[in-house]
Order: structure tokens, then C-alpha cells, then sequence
């Protein structure tokens, strides 16, 4: 039996809350792991993984765009983790 409109509906609201309320996240493990990535000297990568984040996040805020937002968090913190055992910051 086929779901009442009214509960695709409210299902599909719900899921659009989670990723209204997910994606800043998202996106803040972004920006940290671009900041990192500039103390350490990356800064040709931070450019790119920041100018990848705002493209995202600057669009629909849907699940395909969190996906993609997750994927670009994920290869920057790894970015910066590489950078960071070739490069141990150094406090001054």
C-alpha cells in the first residue's frame, strides 16, 4: 500500500532538515582542515579544497550535495594529515 502524500511529504522535510542542519558541519571540517593546510605550507591545496567547499555549499543544499561536501572534507583532512607527517608544524 502506497504511502498518504502528507507522509512522503513530512519524510522528506525531515530529510532536508538533516542536511540543513548537517552541512555547516560538514563544511566547518572544511574550513579546519584548510586552515590546516595553510600553517603547514599547502596553500595551492587549501585554495583548491576551499574553492571546491564554497562551490558546494554555495548550491542546492540537498543529499547529493552533502555527499559531496563529505568527499571534499575527507581528501582535505587527509591532505592535511599527509602534510602534517612530511612537515610537523613548528611553533615559533
Amino acid at each position: 500500500m502506497a504511502r498518504p502524500a502528507f507522509a512522503r511529504d513530512a519524510a522528506a522535510v525531515d530529510h532536508e532538515l538533516t542536511v540543513a542542519e548537517t552541512l555547516p558541519r560538514v563544511y566547518r571540517r572544511v574550513l579546519d582542515a584548510v586552515g590546516r593546510l595553510e600553517r603547514l605550507g599547502g596553500r595551492q591545496d587549501a585554495a583548491r579544497f576551499r574553492s571546491a567547499a564554497i562551490r558546494v555549499y554555495s548550491g542546492s543544499w540537498d543529499a547529493a550535495s552533502h555527499r559531496h561536501l563529505e568527499e571534499v572534507a575527507t581528501r582535505a583532512e587527509a591532505a592535511a594529515r599527509d602534510r602534517e607527517r612530511r612537515e610537523p608544524l613548528r611553533v615559533a
